[in-house]
């Protein structure tokens, strides 16, 4: 077995799934005029993603343990890349959104295999370097998006945000067919009950959410709301009946809950920023996609740099004052975001943004390293399910209330002031969302070591 290879397939597939909740989201104002569409519509490229994907992670994850892996990798990258392409053939919006769901459900797969078969085919003395490998992965994903997606912008239409996904896909499906591990599933019985009602429960929540933003779905939105709350205490209640679930109770320890908690901050509070700047950038302010996308280069970039660092020094200092500091600095670079004066230079906007980048990393490699810890070895892959699915919700909820802030604040009136005080808005909310993560942060205790 060669784990070079399949660190490199799976590597590869998490950014693609990864990268792909947040590349079209510099192209939205891009998009709205293209397909003749508003704002708060096109913001759905987005939410349709996240949405599909967050329905069917428990689900993935679960059957990844029954079906096998490699099954599942060689099933959800082609069917990533056959989607992609037809994002990038979509003559409307409607039908973009369609794709864009096509590629969530198989960005679930994608993301429901690393973690398990790291855990298989890396030696124990490598397994947290790769591990925290793999989180800076996906930070650098979901955080470089804008500007890959402004550089390609640049110097093409907005189709080949999708096509650049063709050569990536390739190579993994070709990598993974050849060198991941043919292991069999368990064959144990998959939980089609358990993963209805969660599916079912996530999809009324972010649904009812994005309603919120006006009078006229607002009591269609109430309802869904409530939908999902008696879908999710009948999910509870049926995971605590079965053998087999989706997602097991017993992982819900005080550490993990508190980890998923305060990842979930970080996550909404990044992606109200990613899909709001670019209506200011490049509506308010002007600027074109390019420099939208250079604006944005200083938050991956130090992930990049920072985030394994940050890992490293989680062995030494305490976990809660790495979290407690991370999204603090990540709540204060939002606020200097919002209060970004009409006028500022653009060494101005790259100290913010990477402000921003530098408390995302130092709070999510810690972070995710803890979580993990805190579950139960033979709940490793159901904890990773729920790493992913968290991160998928929380985005979504995160791009929705941008859209319902959007409505909210009449930002349809097109001026680049409405844009400017919508804009300003939702950064203030990703900042609240992040501050009370920073207060639940400091409540948290680290795990006292590895659980059976």
């Amino acid at each position: 077995m060669r784990p070079g290879p399949v660190l490199a397939a799976l590597l590869a597939a998490t950014f693609m799934a990864t990268v792909d909740t947040s590349i079209v989201n510099v192209a939205l104002p891009t998009l709205a005029r293209d397909l003749d569409a508003s704002a708060s519509d096109t913001v759905w490229v987005t939410t349709a993603f996240l949405l599909a994907a967050g329905c069917c992670i428990p689900a993935t994850a679960a059957l990844g343990d029954r079906v096998g892996r490699r099954r599942l990798f060689l099933l959800g990258v082609p069917l990533f890349t056959l989607a992609s392409v037809a994002c990038a053939a979509a003559p409307t919006l409607e039908l973009l959104i369609a794709a864009r769901v096509v590629q969530g459900t198989a960005s679930s797969l994608v993301l429901a295999v690393p973690i398990p078969v790291f855990r298989r085919v890396v030696p124990p003395e490598r397994l947290g370097s790769v591990l925290g490998l793999n989180a800076m992965t996906v930070a650098l994903g979901t955080s470089a998006g804008p500007a890959l997606g402004g550089l390609l912008l640049s110097v093409a239409p907005w189709p080949w945000l999708f096509l650049v996904n063709v050569p990536v896909g390739a190579v993994a499906t070709f990598l993974g067919w050849r060198f991941l591990p043919s292991a069999p599933g368990r064959g144990t019985r998959f939980d089609l009950r358990g993963s209805l009602l969660v599916a079912a429960a996530i999809a009324a929540f972010l649904l009812g959410v994005r309603g919120l933003g006006a009078a006229s779905t607002l009591p269609l939105s109430i309802a869904l709301l409530l939908v999902a709350l008696v879908l999710a205490a009948l999910f509870v209640r049926a995971e605590r009946a079965t053998a087999e679930p989706v997602i097991p109770p017993g992982l819900f320890t005080r550490p993990f809950s508190l980890a998923v908690v305060t990842a979930s901050c970080s996550f909404f509070g990044q992606a109200t920023a990613f899909v709001a700047l670019p209506f200011l950038f490049q509506v308010s302010l002007g600027d074109s996609a390019l420099r939208s996308a250079l604006l944005f280069t200083p938050w991956p970039a130090v992930i990049v740099v920072v985030a394994p660092l940050a890992g490293r020094a989680a062995d030494r200092v305490s976990p809660t004052l790495l979290a407690f500091a991370g999204l603090s600095v990540l709540a204060g670079g939002l606020v200097s975001l919002a209060l970004l004066p009409p006028d500022a230079s653009t060494l101005d906007v790259l100290v913010r943004t990477g402000v921003c980048g530098l408390g995302f990393a130092v709070f999510q490699s810690p972070n995710n390293r803890d979580m993990m810890s805190a579950a139960p070895l033979r709940h490793a892959a159901s904890a990773a399910g729920v790493l992913n699915l968290n991160r998928t919700v929380s985005q979504s909820t995160g791009s929705g209330a941008v859209s319902v802030v959007f409505v909210a604040t009449g930002l349809a009136a097109g001026s680049a002031a409405s844009h400017a005080d919508a804009v300003t808005s939702v950064l203030l909310l990703g900042a609240g969302v992040v501050a009370v993560g920073a207060v639940l942060a400091a409540l948290r205790s680290r795990p006292t070591g590895p659980r059976v």
